[in-house]
């Protein structure tokens, strides 16, 4: 993952705040956390790492750096994106409005070096 590339990306695109969360391991307790259990996470050296400010609409725009992708929508139930990565935002801001929180649109550019199928987790990133 390039730091320097995906700053200057969003600088490109927008200007802003850059923000990096690790993905995690769990040493026990593999899907307990969820149902009450015990876990033990560790975090790991690979992540995710965004670059986030806010636009003053109500349109979410976000570019996929590793996937060379841009998507915008909007945040009602009726904006549900095409790409199924930027179903993931918008799912994740419609639970933040659903629980009455206070979401603005925003830009984003995002990447991310958690290796895929290898049995590691980035949601927690």
């Amino acid at each position: 993952m390039d730091v320097n590339a995906i700053k200057e990306k969003f600088q490109e695109l927008y200007g802003g705040y850059l923000y990096f969360s690790p993905g995690r391991i769990n040493l026990i307790g593999e899907h307990t956390d969820y149902n009450g259990g015990f876990v033990l996470p560790g975090a790991i050296d690979k992540g995710m790492l965004a670059q986030i400010k806010p636009n003053g609409t109500d349109k979410i725009r976000a570019f996929a750096f590793d996937l060379n992708e841009s998507a915008e929508f909007g945040m009602n139930e009726e904006d549900l994106p095409a790409q199924g990565w930027a179903k993931y935002i918008f799912g994740v801001v419609r639970e933040i409005i659903k629980r009455e929180g206070k979401v603005g649109g925003f830009d984003t550019v995002f990447s991310g070096d958690v290796p895929l199928g290898a049995g590691l987790s980035s949601s927690a990133a």
